[in-house]
């Protein structure tokens, strides 16, 4: 690139395309569009209110009974800015240093893309925690969700279980057992193993072999039909969750409606205006979302 006074500019659309090319890389692996319903904004903050379920219906006799809901429990999301930058000097592109020079927006993707993905799974990570609360104000896997803001029958979503064939097959059916406000069933079909890497093994034979990993031999007892697998019941690996033996089984479909990721502004890629262009110049990447769950009937952790 021929140096002149513009050499800043010059440079910003190359180093756009690295970054945005990076960006691109790493979200194709992401898993938060996997977890999350995932959805753009346009205010400063979102909110999303609980509704009740209805009763069952009614034979109709000429005349139509009207379900009085209560307002639920209300859950804010609030946008929060996240910005990071690098600087690169005038003497790098004297020295014809590109391959110094472009390794900066690759490296600033990488730590905005990260960065994503920690806080997504933070959701799992303080899902035990009493200082990370939902809605209700409980944490997310809890054994005491109330019914609702009148009703404080409670709900348990937590166990301590280890990673296991029966663990799993177990936490489905008490997963099956969830009910809304009124103590009607919800439809609920967990379909997702979320593990950290720790557990990868683990979680292969259960839902890769017969019987869940136990003994394959046709003339033994546990030569039976895998109940996970036939379900259709997977596993994904989340390098960002920080515990080596917590697990979560997860209805995905459900997790859509629950599991909210706002994008207020989605990551850009910019020059700083207040750049010394004489000797250095700044670039900058930027982006502002919200993220967390409004109800948690999607999901059942153990913390091990």
């Amino acid at each position: 690139m021929a140096i002149s006074e513009q050499w800043a500019e010059l440079l910003e659309p190359g180093l756009r395309s690295i970054f945005e090319l990076q960006r691109d890389a790493l979200a194709a692996t992401s898993l938060i569009p996997t977890l999350f319903n995932v959805t753009t904004s346009s205010k400063e903050q979102e909110h999303d209110l609980g509704v009740g379920g209805f009763g069952d219906w009614n034979e109709y006799e000429g005349a139509i009974e009207y379900d009085n809901h209560e307002q639920g429990f209300k859950t804010t999301y609030t946008h929060k800015e996240y910005v990071r930058g690098f600087t690169v000097e005038r003497r790098l592109v004297d020295d014809d240093q590109y391959n110094i020079i472009n390794a900066r927006p690759r490296g600033l993707a990488l730590a905005a893309m990260r960065t994503r993905e920690k806080h997504a799974a933070s959701v799992f990570n303080n899902a035990f925690s009493g200082s990370y609360l939902g809605g209700d104000s409980k944490a997310l896997c809890a054994s005491d969700h109330p019914y609702s803001p009148s009703n404080t029958t409670s709900i348990d979503n937590s166990g301590t279980s280890p990673l296991s064939y029966d663990a799993v097959v177990a936490t489905r059916e008490a997963m099956r057992a969830f009910v809304d406000d009124k103590g009607q069933l919800v439809p609920v079909n967990p379909n997702l193993i979320l593990i950290p890497p720790e557990l990868e093994n683990t979680a292969n034979l259960i839902v890769n072999t017969m019987r869940g990993g136990n003994s394959q031999q046709p003339t033994t007892a546990d030569y039976r039909a895998n109940l996970v697998q036939d379900r259709g019941i997977g596993y994904v690996v989340w390098d960002y969750l920080t515990d080596a033996n917590n697990w979560f089984l997860i209805d995905t479909q459900m997790a859509k409606l629950y599991l909210h990721w706002f994008d207020r502004v989605p990551l850009e890629f910019t020059m700083d205006p207040t750049s010394d262009f004489t000797l250095a110049a700044r670039f900058r990447g930027y982006m502002r979302y919200s993220y967390g769950w409004s109800d948690f009937r999607w999901v059942y952790g153990h913390a091990v």
